[in-house]
């Protein structure tokens, strides 16, 4: 790969054993790597930044991809010196609520929803009670995948900024509704503290705007004049006035990512968290079903789901002892002893196969042990 004419790999296969493989061998041809393949990141993303590093090129996620443009967003809001509430995507699916009908739509399938009438708007003394009916509405809609959690813990280990939840609040809302929300529970929001991540549904009308699986950030209102102002301009406050959110209703997929290489390339910049990311946080595995000992364990389709099992993320640990296993690493393991539904996947209950992403995963350990 050395002698080969180009400046960066675009490593986009989604699976994350090949990503670790390709990502290395390009690092260490002296090639800039622009990862796609989040789940790879998920699991050994800062080993792969300081390696990198130490050749002289980067390891950087792309624009296009909501990690980057999120990053990005809150590098913004930060040198601007806002005071960040929380940060986050809409999921990829909208919540299409059709009155005349009375059905959602989601992904294409149509949900009955005659009880969403009556909780379109906030109430306006408990609207934490109007968003939990709702998920209860909607409960036979997902909502929450692990592309969404995988995404969130690459930014949590570029920025530090944490999951208010393991399973995230992942609320439908509507767009103007994100800064009420997503504020502390002080302000009348959800959250138990500041700088949160979180994943929202966004539920909107047929002829209303989505908000297109963008990025947003929850900033503090400190001088109500201005807020005020800025709200009659259009902006989206909270009820109260207390918060407001910063958005970008896209993220463009590949369309985007050649900003992303020229700064690698010609700036030396990357689109992500550089040397700032650190395993800060996992992405783990808990069952949704029983799972008996011997059964192997498969990632499918698009989403690079695996069956029986729903993501979570909790604070990193090194892979040894009863550790939770990074979600990523469970493709292809052994279930050695029955699993009840319930319970997080750790080390004692599976045989994990060799792979370059194990391998990686176990110098990770051992280069930010301590």
């Amino acid at each position: 790969m050395q002698t080969l004419p180009f400046d960066i790999l675009v490593e986009s296969t989604g699976i994350p054993d090949v990503g670790a493989r390709y990502a290395e061998s390009a690092i260490l041809a002296g090639k800039h790597v622009g990862i796609a393949t989040k789940e790879t990141e998920s699991v050994v993303g800062p080993y792969l930044t300081r390696l990198a590093q130490q050749h002289g090129v980067l390891f950087t996620p792309l624009d296009g991809d909501q990690p980057s443009l999120l990053v990005g967003l809150l590098t913004w809001a930060e040198t601007l010196g806002f005071e960040i509430i929380s940060a986050g995507k809409s999921s990829e699916y909208d919540f299409i609520w059709d009155e005349a009908k009375a059905t959602v739509t989601c992904n294409g399938n149509e949900y009955s929803a005659a009880d969403m009438t009556s909780l379109w708007a906030l109430d306006e003394n408990d609207a934490r009670a109007t968003v939990s009916a709702r998920s209860d509405v909607l409960s036979d809609i997902p909502q929450i995948s692990v592309p969404d959690l995988c995404e969130m813990v690459n930014v949590a280990n570029a920025t530090g900024l944490q999951p208010d939840l393991p399973e995230f609040h992942a609320m439908v809302l509507r767009t103007i509704e994100v800064p009420t929300l997503l504020d502390t529970e002080a302000h009348g929001g959800v959250l138990r503290g500041n700088r949160r991540l979180e994943v929202f549904n966004c539920l909107r009308r047929p002829d209303e705007l989505s908000f297109a699986g963008g990025v947003f950030v929850v900033v503090r209102c400190e001088d109500p004049h201005v807020w005020q102002l800025l709200r009659d301009k259009g902006h989206v406050l909270s009820q109260s006035g207390d918060s407001a959110m910063v958005y970008l209703p896209r993220h463009l997929l590949g369309l985007e990512a050649p900003i992303s290489l020229l700064d690698a390339v010609l700036n030396g910049l990357p689109s992500g968290g550089g040397n700032a990311t650190t395993p800060k946080f996992d992405l783990t595995a808990r069952a949704t079903q029983a799972i008996a000992a011997g059964q192997l364990l498969e990632m499918k389709g698009h989403h690079r789901h695996i069956e029986g099992l729903r993501p979570e993320i909790h604070p990193a640990e090194a892979l040894a002892g009863s550790a939770n296993v990074p979600f990523y690493l469970l493709p292809g393991a052994k279930i050695i002893r029955d699993i009840d539904a319930g319970q997080p996947i750790t080390l004692t209950d599976v045989e994990l196969p060799e792979s370059k992403l194990k391998e990686l995963r176990l110098k990770q350990d051992e280069l930010f042990a301590g």
